[in-house]
């Protein structure tokens, strides 16, 4: 048995069942193991940026590893953005690099880049096999320390090595698939308890790692009488239509959540890893809990740290609390998201041309399966996705949260629909992360996959434009002149339509979610809708307001 074949058979004895990449002289002996196999297959994408977002999709929705390759020099480089998504994200992945002859390491050879080093800040292991006999060691240590640290791992196999004999065993396993459960001390359950008990005003803020243990999060907020305020990730499984849930925090978030947290005097968080200290409570107390001490007290001085996995540290605060008496707190924000939604839906309901963005939005809301798994890509989309796509409680949702990258939502796409083929799979993006791997739309009909990429059309990148005019800055650097995607679709192999007025996008999501074929739908939106922070300060309005006034005087002078 060669290397190459120890590497996939340890996959797929893992549950992997997607290798994402492009061959290339260095990997072909990695991508001939994946021939003529039923359990694996490989899955030739058109970069290799984009077999890492897929990859790295699948891992965030699955929860289990996965994997993908690239040759050495530029095809491993290439790797890196997608790496990165997942290293952010906590997804565990596995990079294999193809790399030259393990003679020529360290001679300047053609393509050669030092691979290890150049993969170990994005890595949680990165390792090179100089000897066949380390093969199945190497390999084993890199996806253990994936799984283990919900990271990406690392291995690069020379050329002669990949091709080598070793031994014919298989790899045992066992240690990688133990399940692991923590439950923080009876001591720091009883602290943790005693502070919630003395709240009148508690809040819980949860993240993606509260997924595991949803019913005991909501069983917590129903007793103490807290609302539930989410990070943007934890929309894969908080249900926006559960009216326990107030919404996001931050500047993606909404008005109550935001206020909730200002106005708690206890915050309770649970999986999440929210970065943005301006919108934690001043003087409130706080309860972490994370399965990783280096997790806890990150962002904010903790009061009472729980060091455990979700399930088992909230049903450990279950069996302590003392339940409250009382809805007043819950029918309080239960309100003032009635209220919010009122207003919202005025730009969600609305039917002028360009669309707005938040029509778009709620339109495909609407039509989505009850099952839709949404991928959204970083742009303004990230901020309409946030507050006015409602996921129901069987759909999904992911995106490039920490890592913020564009380009992730159509490779992505690929990457969920192969995990899943039997569910209706959404690509939601702007048009400038669109265009950067558009040529992944070859790679979705190339295997038939029935996703469904709406493209927001504003002919800018809107986002930066935001962030521009927050500095007090005019628009600049911006602007480009986008192709007919309906078009490139069709030329692809794919389903090409094009959505101007809002029954023209209906008639569009119908015909593209009844297809059984990839389908781009390009939507112009109104290149002037905003995104207004939930509050809004003075000083963010006067930067505001100077930059509205350089760019008129721009095109008076023009």
């Amino acid at each position: 048995m060669k290397v190459a074949d120890i590497a996939i058979n340890l996959l797929s004895d893992l549950g992997v069942k997607h290798v994402f990449g492009i061959p290339g002289d260095a990997i072909n002996d990695i991508t001939f193991s994946l021939e003529n196999r039923d359990d694996i297959d490989f899955v030739l994408v058109r970069h290799e940026e984009g077999g890492a977002f897929a990859a790295s999709a699948q891992a965030k929705l699955t929860g289990n590893l996965s994997c993908c390759v690239g040759t050495a020099g530029g095809g491993a480089i290439h790797l890196l953005n997608g790496l990165y998504d997942a290293r952010h994200d906590h997804a565990p992945v596995l990079a294999i690099t193809g790399q030259v002859e393990s003679e020529y390491i360290g001679t300047d050879y053609h393509q050669e880049v030092d691979l290890k080093k150049l993969f170990e800040d994005v890595t949680v292991y990165s390792e090179t096999i100089m000897d066949p006999a380390q093969a199945a060691r190497i390999l084993k240590e890199a996806c253990k320390s994936a799984i283990e640290n919900r990271g990406t791992a690392h291995v690069c196999i020379p050329n002669n090595i990949a091709s080598a004999d070793c031994s014919d065993g298989a790899v045992n396993i066992a240690t990688l698939l133990a399940a692991r459960e923590v439950s923080p001390s009876s001591e720091n359950l009883d602290h943790a308890a005693k502070l919630i008990d003395q709240a009148s005003k508690p809040v819980i803020l949860a993240g993606i790692g509260g997924a595991e243990a949803a019913q005991e999060i909501f069983d917590l907020a129903h007793r103490i009488d807290a609302p539930i305020v989410r990070t943007l990730r934890a929309k894969d499984w908080l249900d926006d239509e559960d009216p326990i849930c107030i919404g996001g925090l931050g500047l993606l978030g909404g008005k109550p959540g935001q206020d909730a947290v200002a106005d708690c005097d206890l915050l309770c968080i649970i999986g999440a890893d929210f970065p943005y200290q301006e919108f934690f409570p001043k003087d409130a107390k706080t309860i972490q809990i994370d399965t990783k001490r280096s997790q806890i007290g990150r962002r904010l001085d903790i009061d009472a740290p729980l060091i455990g996995s979700a399930k088992l540290s909230v049903q450990g605060l279950l069996d302590r609390i003392t339940p409250k008496d009382t809805e007043t707190q819950r029918k309080h924000w239960i309100e003032k998201v009635k209220d919010q939604q009122e207003d919202w839906s005025k730009i969600e309901t609305s039917d002028k041309t360009p669309l707005h963005p938040a029509s778009v939005m709620s339109a495909i809301g609407e039509h989505a399966a009850d099952d839709a798994i949404f991928l959204v890509d970083t742009g303004t989309t990230t901020a309409w996705a946030a507050r006015h796509l409602r996921v129901k409680r069987n759909q999904r949702f992911t995106l490039s949260s920490g890592l913020g990258t564009m380009a992730f939502a159509l490779s992505g796409a690929n990457g969920a629909q192969l995990a899943y083929p039997d569910r209706q799979v959404v690509a939601i993006a702007g048009d400038g992360a669109f265009n950067m791997l558009m040529g992944e739309l070859l790679t979705a009909a190339e295997y038939d996959l029935p996703i469904t990429a709406i493209v927001f059309d504003n002919s800018k990148l809107g986002f930066i434009a935001l962030e521009q005019e927050a500095k007090g800055l005019p628009e600049h650097a911006i602007g480009f002149k986008n192709p007919d995607m309906a078009a490139i679709a069709q030329a692809c192999g794919c389903l090409g339509l094009r959505a101007e007025n809002s029954k023209e996008l209906s008639s569009a999501l119908s015909q593209a979610f009844a297809s059984n074929k990839p389908t781009v739908i390009q939507v112009p939106v109104d290149p002037d809708a905003l995104i207004m922070p939930p509050n809004p300060t003075f000083a963010q309005a006067q930067k505001f307001a100077v930059a509205k006034g350089r760019e008129m005087l721009g095109k008076l002078t023009s």
